[in-house]
């Protein structure tokens, strides 16, 4: 019995030892802790049957634990850890500082890309979408303000002198503005979605509110190339209002910018409105920019209400997807809101009264022609943000038109086509004396006509120089001007102030004029207004008078007048109706006006000595001047004649 006894405890403590072995029991086990260490120790079973097993024990262990692999340190690994923290740059409002201290910002458009590339990866679907991060949008839109800034006034400045530029820098603006109303988008349905936490709906204010900041610049970037707000945005605005309204949170001072003064969410949606009905598509990005700096402090005392205060008021529907309108003498259904633009108005008057008064009291000074410039804004905008209409008196009246005209744009090109257009001799085109005449005998058996082989060459040589994207068309036309409707190709080509020569088909002359006015009216055309500033053009050479050396070439004593420098003019002659004596002017290049000088026009048709008179308009490629003709040697010099340009 005790020999069994014996046996039977040598048997269990064999077994344990066993176990203990191939658990692995005797390592120490880091993800187990204290626990596994303090209950795997061989010692404890070695004593347990020392002296009485110690055969069997060590028979068994020793073949066992020689079979032990190494302990590897490396493959250790804890069951528990802490999250590691993140380093993107809009984890929370610090992080995102730390970040803004480290871009370039005396490189702009680096630091557009940058931020371009962190807010696309924040908008992404799988993006992390706390409060934390929206906090830390809304310190990284704060902060680049200056940077807005700094593009908005480079494309003031510098855009109209290159169209490469001018693309770059406005690109540049365009998506930079889209990445954050995408950003806040995403945002805002977050917040629709767990709108019941109380840090999102402390955010919600101010989100609605930089909402509305970026949609006015996306309303003003696309007033820099004359394009009509999309309904879709009108849409986008209201709904942020009437949200903004349901809470009553439109009238909640709000911090936006640093340094800048508080500011609430219905005072950024009138500053909106406001540029909108401000601007037909005339106003310059220069004349935007200081409409849009003026209107954060005129629309300062405006407020939006139920009931109108006045009969004529603008009121808007939130329903609708447009913008400001004229209160009409029906009833108005939908939701609308008032708002009475009678103090905006008072104040515009004011401005314009002072500025008459100023050019009144000294009209030859040197700030006259600025004051005119502006006197001209302050009559526009009395006219456009008055709550009753009353339309500008036209200088003629409009006639309907129709049919496609030829157009070329720019002064470079209308004057290397109405060089090369030179007055055509009739030999050049007589098909039976040449060897022209001969192919068409032999190719078509008859000869072509005189007309038809001219416009044939015309229409070749206006090909190398006309607008691309076709014949634009007329859509009216009056004593001072023509509205026509051109291919979006080229209107983003089209500028203000830009020269085009048009000419009607089925016409014989070219018409001269400035582009006053452009809409884009969709993604296919867009309507330009352009003023008449001549009925009849023709290219010219201006030559430099010269005082003569001795080295220059002489007959019989007599030295030749015409051996300065010459350059391409345009020679202009506009009379407002038939009968009526025709005003001339010349169009040349910016840097060739010097009015102490005298020139040799040479037209066609006659050639006179000529002196630079006052500057009627000058622009950055081409400068509009009367002339004054000279009497050299004391003999009279007749005036050019009008001369007939080549269709």
């Amino acid at each position: 019995m005790h020999d069994a006894c014996q046996s039977h405890r040598a048997a269990i403590a064999g077994a344990f030892a066993l176990r203990d072995d191939l658990a692995g029991f005797g390592r120490k086990n880091p993800r187990m802790g204290s626990f596994c260490r303090t209950a795997a120790k061989p010692a404890r079973v070695k004593s347990y049957s020392q002296g009485r097993t110690e055969g069997v024990r060590g028979k068994a262990c020793s073949g066992l634990r020689s079979r032990d692999p190494p302990r590897d340190a490396t493959r250790s690994a804890p069951m528990f850890k802490f999250r590691r923290r993140s380093h993107a740059p809009l984890r929370d409002a610090r992080s995102a500082q730390r970040w803004l201290a480290t871009l370039p910002f005396n490189d702009p458009l680096l630091v557009q890309r940058e931020l371009l590339n962190v807010l696309g990866a924040a908008t992404e679907r799988t993006a992390r979408r706390t409060p934390s991060v929206l906090a830390a949008v809304f310190r990284v839109d704060a902060q680049t303000t200056s940077l807005v800034r700094t593009l908005m006034t480079q494309y003031t400045e510098i855009a109209s002198r290159s169209p490469k530029l001018e693309g770059q820098l406005w690109r540049a603006l365009f998506d930079l503005t889209q990445a954050f109303l995408a950003f806040y988008a995403a945002f805002g349905r977050e917040i629709v979605d767990r709108g019941h936490h109380n840090r999102w709906q402390t955010l919600l204010p101010e989100l609605l509110a930089r909402e509305i900041v970026h949609l006015g610049r996306d309303a003003k970037i696309r007033l820099y190339r004359c394009e009509l707000w999309l309904p879709a945005r009108w849409a986008e605005l209201h709904a942020r209002f009437t949200r903004a309204c349901s809470q009553q949170l439109e009238r909640q001072p709000l911090l936006l910018a640093p340094g800048a003064g508080p500011t609430t969410i219905e005072r950024e949606c009138l500053q909106l409105l406001f540029l909108e009905q401000a601007d037909p598509g005339n106003m310059t990005p220069r004349q935007i920019e200081w409409l849009s700096a003026r209107l954060e402090e005129w629309c300062r005392p405006l407020r939006f209400t139920i009931e109108p205060q006045s009969a004529a008021t603008f009121y808007i529907d939130l329903a609708s997807s447009a913008g400001l309108k004229r209160r009409s003498v029906g009833a108005l259904e939908g939701r609308v809101l008032f708002v009475d633009a009678r103090p905006l108005h008072a104040l515009l008057l004011q401005n314009r009264t002072e500025l008459e008064q100023a050019l009144k009291n000294e009209p030859r000074s040197e700030k006259s022609a600025p004051q005119r410039a502006q006197l001209d804004l302050f009559v526009t905008l009395c006219s456009r943000l008055d709550p009753e209409f009353k339309p500008l008196a036209r200088r003629g009246e409009r006639i309907p038109a129709s049919g496609a005209v030829d157009s070329i744009v720019g002064f470079n090109n209308i004057a290397g086509f109405l060089d090369d257009e030179k007055m055509l001799r009739v030999s050049e085109f007589d098909g039976s004396r040449s060897f022209a005449g001969s192919m068409d005998l032999a190719t078509f058996g008859r000869a072509r006509h005189q007309s038809d082989t001219r416009d044939e060459i015309v229409r070749r040589r206006l090909a190398a120089f006309a607008a691309p994207g076709g014949p634009w068309e007329i859509k009216d036309m009056s004593v001072s001007g023509f509205k026509l409707l051109a291919p979006t190709s080229i209107a983003t080509e089209v500028t203000l102030s830009m020269l085009v020569a048009v000419h009607r088909r089925g016409e014989y002359s070219w018409a001269l004029g400035i582009v006053r006015r452009m809409r884009r009216l969709s993604a296919d055309n867009a309507e330009i207004g352009m003023q008449l500033i001549a009925n009849t053009l023709t290219a010219a050479i201006l030559i430099e008078q010269r005082k003569a050396r001795d080295g220059d070439y002489a007959v019989d004593g007599h030295y030749d007048p015409v051996a300065g420098r010459r350059f391409a003019a345009l020679f202009l002659s506009y009379s407002r109706r038939a009968g009526e004596p025709a005003v001339q002017s010349l169009i040349i290049p910016p840097v060739e006006y010097l009015p102490s000088r005298r020139y040799t026009l040479q037209t066609p048709n006659s050639q006179c000595t000529i002196r630079y008179g006052r500057v009627l308009e000058q622009h950055n490629d081409w400068l509009w001047t009367v002339i004054e003709p000279l009497e050299p040697d004391g003999a009279a010099t007749r005036t050019p004649d009008t001369i007939t340009p080549i269709p």
